[in-house]
């Protein structure tokens, strides 16, 4: 196995850094793993591990405004800087390994980047994971709120608008301590910019979801406090995915990755994709 970091320029010149895993023999496709809201890529190493030996060549971008990457902290100006980004390093993943199947596993808010990405490009992917897509971002609040908090997205991307616990992570104390004391994890609210276009990719779904054709798998924690399990539920509902895997696991936290369940639930990724690989 060969590890490389490396980076690219994305949009508005912003610095996007990447890790990328090679395996050791023949590769057997190419997957993209996009990380959640205020983290980085590198909380998934142990996932990264389970994919290599599927012989899986794994790149795994830090988001921009977060991480190690360039641009200021969580801000975000449009919805589609962060699938232009994707789009970009899946175009650096065919150049170094030309002809290989590519695949793209999300998780929250990745999950909900990783489905536009999946729509604004049918036929690009050969597989789509996403774990805890965060897709129902609006139950219970006010509509005057979500209108409100559209507005102040568009025009003042920055102020802070929502807090999130740490605590609702994973049922895992060490996790949850690890969260809190990592530097590279972003610690404050979630910005308006942010909140916004999470609220306009959500509500764009339910017109959108029918046309979605590539093979999917969904995996949620019955009770995730941080991204609505209906959310998947949804996208379950009216995917138009011929081959839907939807696992909702009973009792499970937001990262299913991290909760004391976490080699069943890799178990899982790697059953899904085994036999969807050519290599």
């Amino acid at each position: 196995m060969a590890h490389t970091e490396s980076s690219f320029t994305g949009k508005y010149g912003t610095r996007i850094d990447y890790d990328v895993w090679t395996p050791d023999g023949e590769p057997s496709g190419v997957l993209v793993l996009a990380h959640g809201f205020g983290e980085h890529a590198r909380r998934y190493d142990h996932v990264v591990e389970r994919l290599l030996g599927l012989g899986l060549v794994v790149y795994a971008p830090d988001h921009r405004g977060h991480g190690r990457s360039g641009g200021k902290r969580v801000e975000l100006k449009d919805w589609s800087d962060f699938t232009d980004d994707l789009r970009r390093l899946f175009g650096i993943a065919a150049a170094e390994h030309p002809g290989l199947d590519r695949y793209l596993l999300g998780h929250s808010m990745g999950g909900a980047i990783a489905l536009s990405y999946a729509l604004d490009h049918p036929g690009d992917l050969a597989g789509l994971i996403l774990s805890a897509p965060a897709v129902d971002v609006t139950t219970g609040v006010p509509r005057v709120v979500v209108e409100v908090g559209k507005v102040l997205g568009r025009f003042a991307p920055r102020v802070p608008v929502e807090s999130l616990d740490a605590n609702l992570v994973s049922r895992d104390p060490a996790v949850v301590a690890a969260y809190n004391s990592d530097p590279l994890v972003h610690h404050g609210k979630v910005p308006a910019g942010i909140a916004r276009g999470m609220i306009v990719n959500a509500e764009s779904l339910p017109d959108r979801l029918p046309t979605l054709q590539v093979p999917l798998l969904l995996l949620h924690g019955s009770e995730d406090g941080l991204a609505n399990v209906n959310g998947s539920r949804m996208i379950a509902d009216i995917a138009g995915s011929q081959d839907l895997t939807y696992t909702e696991y009973d009792g499970l936290f937001h990262e299913v990755f991290n909760e004391p369940e976490r080699e069943q639930v890799l178990d899982d990724v790697v059953e899904w994709l085994e036999p969807r690989l050519k290599g």
